[in-house]
């Protein structure tokens, strides 16, 4: 082989690792939007009728986190021609941002989170294998679409579209409201709408709360942090007050809300 038809040849590799990172990172930051719009809005359209907080501004920052991020670790999956280093490169660029995140996100001392982040490396980055494998899977699937046409051609990008759309949905329907937060939360929802309800006056009680009577508000829910049966449902208002409210709900018994705290802008 000489000099210009090596040349050549690298050429056209380095072409084709360039358009599988491209469909690869297109692939993670499509997948990225979906898991957003579904983790963020799965319980608007599950439960329309139930005036739901949605804080615009995490929305956002999860958008950025997952689409752009998502994108960028999966394009290093598509950088060797083999898979498995690219591969296993994606797989530890996800691993070790989910453990980060992770580790912000909680209350423990920097050891316990050093310790906590090395024992859980080597698990997460198997756990993210098989969808760094996928990233490389459906960007080779897409490289080599670009030599067919019409339908065939069509016919590989909506699998590929299908099979994204359906992974990144996923995680929405992990996060939707199960039964106990959507009774906690009507429950709330009905004191405020003026139901007899025999335990609203916990709710009354509360320190601004007669004087945000009529206003409109909306609704959050988290596990309660004070009771494993419960829920903490916090309102929110335009003016920036919120009231929590931890509802308890034994199984077989009536449900209970706990005295609410309130605080001001």
């Amino acid at each position: 082989m000489d000099f210009m038809t090596t040349q050549g040849f690298f050429t056209k590799n380095k072409s084709v690792r360039n358009q599988r990172m491209f469909f690869a990172a297109l692939s993670g930051f499509f997948m990225g939007t979906v898991v957003t719009l579904a983790t963020s809005f799965i319980d608007t359209w599950f439960f329309p009728d139930l005036p739901l907080y949605l804080n615009w501004s995490s929305v956002l920052v999860a958008w950025v986190l997952w689409a752009f991020l998502g994108g960028l670790l999966a394009s290093l999956s598509a950088l060797s021609a083999e898979g498995w280093a690219g591969v296993f490169l994606s797989a530890l660029g996800m691993a070790v941002t989910v453990l980060v995140i992770n580790a912000l996100q909680g209350s423990e001392s920097m050891m316990v989170s050093l310790v906590a982040f090395f024992g859980l490396l080597l698990p997460f980055i198997a756990m993210m294998f098989p969808l760094a494998a996928l990233f490389y899977w459906l960007a080779k699937r897409s490289v080599e679409a670009l030599s067919l046409s019409g339908w065939p051609r069509s016919r590989v990008f909506l699998v590929n579209a299908l099979i994204v759309l359906v992974l990144g949905a996923l995680p929405g329907w992990y996060v939707k409201m199960d039964q106990r937060a959507e009774q906690g939360v009507r429950i709330i929802h009905d004191i405020l709408q003026g139901a007899p309800v025999e335990f609203n006056e916990n709710l009354s009680k509360t320190s601004g709360f007669l004087e945000h009577q009529g206003q409109s508000y909306a609704l959050s829910q988290v596990d309660s942090s004070y009771s494993t049966v419960g829920v903490d449902v916090t309102v929110h208002y335009e003016d920036g007050y919120t009231i929590m409210c931890t509802v308890v709900l034994y199984p077989g018994q009536e449900p209970s809300v706990s005295p609410c705290k309130a605080q001001t802008p």
